[in-house]
């Protein structure tokens, strides 16, 4: 166990009902060496005779060492007799005592404990098949690495996670961090081109985190980034197999539950300390006394220093939570997370980068809060911009119905308050 070999031995390696033959030619197939025990009754039984000719059949083919040869209580002259290519063989003796015996067959499994093939034992403990360590796509994953160890979250990537080692020393943990980054170079891709986000439901998630050989374990070792990167999960009932994960991150003053943004303070009801860390704030009863803007920004925009959560803005979040697509979201949450929108005007500045000449973004920057209509065609300037959001977002609704509950919602007036307080708060500091 401390050396990280994993071993397959029949007497905890079968199942009962296993077919014997069947998982002992899996074993020995998968295996990357055979270490075979070459006694006086190996010699008699003909079932390891016929075991033996798997791994001398790939040295064969496979032009490299396969077998490595014990030999207890027997001779040169006795290897000889039963097999002359096996006698010439270099074998670990058990004459010189079991120490002497794991220390030769590790010198060999791990020669210089090369992070390269710890790497590869560990993708194959995943069941992970990779190419030779010849492959120049070794070279691609420790290149990578070096992006995993310190990622930046203004590169945009997502469905990454902290490597095993941050500060790497030895040859393992060379290997961990490599096998980590060709696991991730995997299902981030997909998590990506999927968009597996916050506004992705929740079995969809769940079915995503299974599929991919270490993905669970990474998130269920790293909850905080998990939740960052899918809130919708920390959720009550959407949280299957991460529920004790995220009651630990509830503990009031858990600094791993401090993520979002990465500094500053944060708004709350009662301008209070908040009830829970933000990361896991919409699985508090009272979402951890945040305020309804502060949980609205962060559904779809928090980051960290090296994480981020997703590519929507808040004006693309919006059209999705008026729309049906949302409606898996609890209500009060839901409700939550539209008054919070309304309580700023993000909405309205996100699109500007895009959209700069707009009949709706011009009308609402120009005319003051009597003035504003919404005409046919400030309609239309809006319905243009849904429908943006709409290819960004996934989201089927017609643009014109989401219009409608833009207006039913009363965001306009929200932006226009916004700007009132913004206005009060500096006139109020000029001395």
């Amino acid at each position: 166990m401390k050396q990280h070999i994993d071993v397959w031995y029949d007497e905890f390696s079968l199942s009962v009902g296993d077919s014997l033959s069947e998982k002992i030619d899996q074993g020995l197939r998968r295996s990357r060496f055979g270490i075979v025990i070459i006694s006086p009754d190996f010699f008699k039984k003909p079932w390891a005779r016929r075991e033996l000719k798997g791994p001398v059949a790939r040295e064969m083919l496979e032009r490299q060492d396969v077998i490595l040869p014990v030999w207890h209580r027997v001779s040169l002259s006795d290897v000889m007799k039963f097999s002359p290519p096996m006698a010439d063989k270099k074998a670990a003796s058990s004459a010189d005592g079991v120490n002497a015996v794991l220390r030769e067959l590790i010198k060999k499994i791990k020669p210089d404990a090369s992070p390269l093939v710890i790497a590869r034992d560990i993708l194959a403990s995943y069941n992970v098949d990779p190419p030779p360590i010849s492959h120049e796509w070794w070279l691609d994953v420790v290149e990578y690495k070096e992006f995993l160890r310190f990622p930046d979250s203004n590169a945009g990537k997502r469905w990454i996670f902290p490597l095993p080692f941050r500060d790497e020393r030895r040859g393992y943990e060379r290997g961990a961090n490599i096998a980590s980054t060709a696991l991730q170079m995997d299902w981030s891709f997909e998590g990506e081109e999927l968009n597996v986000s916050p506004v992705t439901p929740p079995d969809q998630v769940h079915n995503f985190l299974r599929r991919w050989p270490g993905l669970f374990e990474t998130a269920t070792r790293t909850p905080a980034i998990l939740a960052l990167y899918v809130p919708q999960l920390t959720i009550k009932d959407f949280d299957t197999g991460f529920e004790k994960a995220f009651d630990e991150l509830m503990v009031r003053g858990n600094s791993e539950a401090e993520v979002i943004f990465s500094y500053g303070s944060h708004d709350t009801i009662d301008n209070g300390d908040p009830l829970c860390g933000d990361i896991i704030a919409y699985r508090h009863p009272s979402f951890g006394n945040y305020t309804p803007a502060e949980l609205a920004r962060w559904y779809f925009c928090a980051h960290g220093y090296s994480y981020i959560r997703s590519k929507f803005d808040s004006f693309e979040g919006l059209v999705w939570l008026l729309s049906d697509e949302s409606r898996w979201l609890p209500e009060e949450l839901r409700s939550t997370l539209i008054l919070g929108t309304r309580a700023r005007d993000h909405w309205v500045n996100d699109p500007m980068r895009d959209s700069s000449e707009n009949p709706f973004l011009d009308a609402i920057l120009r005319k003051t809060r009597k003035q504003f209509r919404f005409t046919r065609s400030i309609k239309k300037g809006l319905a243009e911009l849904v429908e943006i959001a709409k290819v960004n977002t996934g989201v089927k609704q017609s643009a014109d119905k989401i219009v409608q509950r833009i207006i039913d919602a009363d965001l306009v007036n929200g932006h226009y308050d916004w700007q009132d307080y913004i206005r009060d708060t500096k006139s109020k500091r000029k001395p």
